[in-house]
């Protein structure tokens, strides 16, 4: 402790104790006697309170001693505990492993002898390639989805256009019949109603043509010539109501034209034409779009036989493996296949324990040791500093007392008058 001990005290009380008898006067010795007296008591208590800062210092260091221990030992037995975790975890982690290879082995072993693709994933693929290579030993190939060729995608761009652009003529052909002063409404209106029209009917080609191709093997619906039928009947109304719409647009084209050019001066014998109706001149245009509707009425009717030929595929496909797996041959097969799939995702939950050489747990062991290191050294500071005011204040009281002895023993020398009155 940064103090002097009770004995320095006692001994320089003892000294200035013994210097009293040396005070001539007897007033000035009895007093400094009464107040070395209550010095001693001072010094006593000072004893007291120094063995009791002892005693304080002592319980202080061994009590955070026991913690900065205890602390030590509970992260020894976690890190032992974290490493025993590790290792078992890393031990069922290889066994995993070793396992998942002995299920590849015998994935490979099994599909091989099943006759399909060795990297065949799931049990369902497996079924789904038996099911695919048995339809196609009986004739009825599945042929890919449209979306992997690249022919399928053009041609359902073109036969989506197709009904728009149609539609966008038969809309001018409804203009160009009830609009003969394009008034913007009338023309807004007109092209709507060619759009709707020619998308209606291309729309009930397609879905006639889809039922036609299903009649045949779905319970419950009429039977393919009624669906045949409607398809005739409407591809018939489309091409009859475009034939007229533009037949009408390309006579009153012609007149308009012809008007126009006779007010221009650029017709010189009018009357030299012939009386009576004319056959348009421009009947190539109105056999251009009636092919144009006829390959759009044709790409919807093939848009549904596909779609329904699509169906239908997927249909036998999902019978053919229900009767796979009804029959139950190729369940070691199939149960190798999913066995590696299955093995993975176990050893995937192995959540590897917290690592104990991570950052995160060095910085806790700094703060448990650092929270005791400023719990001993707070106490141990108080203490120190409470015990080193008490022996301050009873040094400056006996160095005063030594001074008070010294006046006492040795007084000034009188002079002047003083000398004379004295």
């Amino acid at each position: 402790m940064p103090v002097l001990t009770p004995a320095h005290f006692h001994d320089l009380l003892q000294d200035l104790r013994g210097e009293l008898q040396l005070i001539p006067d007897e007033a000035p010795r009895a007093a400094l006697h009464s107040r070395a007296r209550l010095l001693a008591l001072n010094v006593e208590q000072y004893r007291v309170n120094f063995e009791l800062a002892r005693t304080t210092l002592n319980r202080v260091l061994a009590e955070t001693g026991v913690g900065v221990r205890t602390s030590w030992a509970r992260q020894q037995e976690h890190l032992a505990f974290m490493n025993a975790a590790s290792s078992g975890v890393e031990r069922a982690y290889e066994q995993a492993t070793a396992a998942i290879e002995q299920a590849r082995a015998e994935r490979f072993e099994a599909l091989s002898r099943a006759g399909v693709r060795p990297d065949t994933a799931t049990a369902e693929d497996f079924y789904t390639q038996q099911a695919v290579s048995g339809l196609a030993a009986e004739g009825h190939a599945v042929r890919p989805p449209e979306q992997k060729s690249a022919s399928k995608r053009v041609f359902n761009g073109f036969a989506v256009f197709s009904k728009f652009f149609v539609g966008v003529i038969s809309g001018v052909s409804i203009n160009l019949l009830f609009n003969p002063e394009s008034r913007l409404y009338l023309t807004l209106i007109a092209l709507t109603a060619g759009v709707m029209f020619s998308v209606l009917l291309l729309w009930l080609v397609d879905e006639l043509a889809y039922r036609a191709k299903l009649a045949a093997t779905t319970p419950g619906m009429a039977r393919p010539g009624a669906y045949i039928g409607g398809i005739a009947l409407v591809t018939a109304l489309y091409l009859g109501v475009e034939g007229y719409l533009n037949w009408d647009g390309i006579l009153r084209t012609t007149q308009e034209i012809a008007a126009n050019a006779a007010q221009q001066g650029q017709l010189t014998d009018l009357s030299a034409a012939p009386e009576g109706p004319q056959t348009p001149q421009h009947w190539s245009l109105l056999v251009f779009t009636l092919a144009l509707v006829g390959m759009a009425a044709g790409a919807a009717l093939i848009q549904g036989r596909e779609r329904a030929r699509t169906v239908l595929e997927r249909e036998r496909l999902a019978a053919r493996v229900a009767a796979l797996k009804a029959q139950g041959g190729w369940h070691e097969a199939a149960r190798a296949a999913d066995r590696v799939a299955y093995l993975e995702a176990a050893r995937d939950r192995l959540g590897p324990p917290r690592d104990v050489t991570s950052p995160d747990h060095a910085r806790l062991n700094e703060r448990v040791l650092g929270h005791w290191e400023q719990e001993r050294d707070g106490q141990v500071q108080g203490v120190a500093a409470a015990l080193l005011r008490e022996a301050r204040a009873l040094q400056d009281t006996l160095e005063e007392f030594a001074a008070q002895v010294q006046a006492a023993r040795f007084p000034a020398p009188r002079r002047g008058l003083r000398r004379l009155l004295g």
